[in-house]
């Protein structure tokens, strides 16, 4: 009973307190889902749509452990006068977590504009406006009230007080992106989320959506064959940070058209990403030539916890289609 009630103690704390802020949705892997991160991102791909599909899982020692799924779908709107273009994408997100069944559902627009300053310059702005749904399931957790000295008796009262079991709201987000292409190359963003929320499911409580700021960057080293990608993603969120570092290394297989498709040649991945003081994830990956790619990662919990049964890391898997029906190679600045 003692070992039952302190996971239960450990979900509300993880759902409920002030520090932790509320934390939102994320994945090792977030450059496959650039929505989540900056909407100025949006469309910044080469080929003209691109979906994919994501699915995580986490913490299975807790409870029924923690699942994020979901899509990631962008479009990009090509102008007709210069190199500049528009980017439209759709995030629908769904996570379940714990043994009190919190869920959130979460669909969000974007919409970024992308300048291309010079041929080694692309300079981009988006915004974000979605719907947000969050939901709880206090039946069959157990409280310190409920224990009347002996034993745990679930007839008593827990003297717990929520205003509702369900809140929606709308999610409004924004950010600037600088993605440089020439004898260096690199990319930096910043973006905002969560400016406007006000949720309680607590009598008296203030378990607020804390303001989210993400700051990104990245740096590219291109050889004959060999890209190396290195990925820096920081996240400031209430009393919270997030700092997740990252390499990969992209293996080009065959030859390559500049002008058409052609010659497309295809990718191979595999790369690391370290949460700082929490955990490592090591993935791989392929994409067949700008046609799809798959791309798989575990993390290993570095982090204790207690009470876990050691399994606390998960897998991580996204799938995704790379659509372009014009033969003619885009000018875009990769």
């Amino acid at each position: 009973m003692k070992k039952r009630y302190l996971i239960l103690v450990l979900a509300v704390v993880v759902m409920f307190t002030d520090s932790l802020s509320a934390q939102d949705i994320h994945f090792s892997q977030y450059t496959n889902c650039p929505q989540l991160y900056n909407p100025a991102l949006t469309g910044q791909f080469e080929t003209m749509l691109k979906g994919t599909l994501l699915h995580r899982r986490q913490w299975r020692g807790i409870g029924s452990g923690y699942t994020t799924s979901g899509v990631d779908a962008q479009y990009k709107l090509l102008s007709m006068y210069n190199d500049n273009y528009f980017g439209f994408g759709l995030l629908v997100l769904q996570d379940d977590a714990g043994k009190a069944q919190m869920g959130t559902l979460m669909v969000r627009g974007s919409a970024a504009y992308n300048l291309v300053a010079t041929d080694n310059d692309l300079f981009s702005s988006g915004v974000q406006i979605g719907f947000e749904q969050r939901s709880i399931n206090f039946d069959g957790l157990a409280w310190d009230s409920q224990f009347d000295g002996v034993a745990y008796d679930p007839s008593l009262d827990d003297r717990e007080r929520f205003i509702t079991t369900t809140r929606s709201f709308i999610d409004i987000g924004a950010g600037a992106h600088w993605k440089h292409r020439d004898k260096k190359r690199f990319d930096l963003g910043y973006s905002i989320f969560h400016a406007n929320q006000q949720i309680t499911m607590i009598a008296r409580g203030d378990d607020r959506v804390r303001l989210r700021q993400v700051y990104k960057a990245a740096w590219i080293k291109r050889y004959e064959h060999i890209d190396m990608r290195y990925d820096a993603l920081v996240q400031r969120q209430g009393g919270s940070n997030e700092v997740n570092i990252g390499v990969t290394c992209e293996y080009r297989i065959g030859e390559e058209s500049k002008y058409t498709n052609v010659k497309t040649a295809s990718l191979a991945r595999a790369g690391v990403f370290y949460r700082w003081k929490d955990a490592i994830s090591p993935y791989i990956g392929f994409e067949y030539k700008r046609f799809a790619a798959i791309s798989f990662g575990y993390d290993i919990r570095l982090a204790k916890m207690p009470f876990t049964n050691g399994i606390a890391g998960g897998p991580e898997i996204s799938l995704t289609y790379l659509g372009m029906p014009e033969r003619k190679r885009m000018k875009v600045i990769k």
